[in-house]
């Protein structure tokens, strides 16, 4: 019977120790922590310690900040893709710009010779090309902002090709071309003599 009374008043005390103790605190009950215990087969008894993870996470904050930046990154690449194909890159042989001279020179009734001749003073029949020059005019005709701001169509592109080549054939026409005065026409684009007897001659080349 002694050989049992032992491991008897062991398990007791092990049983006893699992259960959750309850103390009075100012009028509070308190849990006290629960404590896992294992009888190993020699009668020792081994608490086990339980195992506690500590997971990283972002405050409320942190998590808003994070979204708002997602979102920012999301519409600028949306801006890239939009501007990449709204603005490729082309290819225009000779042909092709004298189709659009003509067209622009039909359009406000002069000599589309003229315009082509212009473009090749201004920049050698750039179709791309957004270099401002010492007096600050831009775009393939060599505009000054607030000029062809005044010439063109309300959102036309400086730079962009078509825009600039109308809104030089409007200037044009309205400085006299339409009316067959192309040196008046010439001299409103550039005020220089020699300017006028240039593109003249070039003009007539062609």
């Amino acid at each position: 019977m002694k050989k049992y009374l032992l491991p008897l008043i062991m398990l007791a005390l092990a049983w006893g120790a699992l259960q959750p103790l309850h103390a009075s605190s100012q009028g509070k009950n308190v849990q006290s922590e629960k404590i896992a215990l294992r009888v190993l087969p020699n009668l020792k008894i081994e608490r086990i310690q339980p195992k506690v993870e500590i997971v990283v996470g972002l405050s409320e904050a942190q998590k808003k900040e994070n979204a708002t930046m997602s979102q920012r990154n999301l519409v600028a690449r949306e801006r890239v893709q939009i501007a990449e194909v709204s603005s490729p890159s082309i290819s225009y042989s000779l042909e092709d710009l004298r189709n659009l001279y003509r067209e622009a020179a039909s359009k406000f009734s002069i000599d589309w010779r003229l315009i082509e001749a212009v473009h090749q003073v201004e920049t050698g029949k750039s179709t791309d090309t957004c270099k401002s020059s010492h007096a600050g005019a831009t775009g393939p005709m060599q505009f000054l902002p607030s000029t062809f701001r005044h010439y063109a169509n309300e959102g036309d592109n400086i730079c962009g090709l078509r825009d600039s080549v109308f809104a030089g054939a409007s200037l044009l026409a309205q400085s006299g071309a339409d009316r067959g005065d192309i040196d008046s026409a010439l001299f409103s684009y550039n005020h220089s003599r020699s300017y006028v007897e240039l593109v003249k001659s070039i003009m007539n080349s062609i």
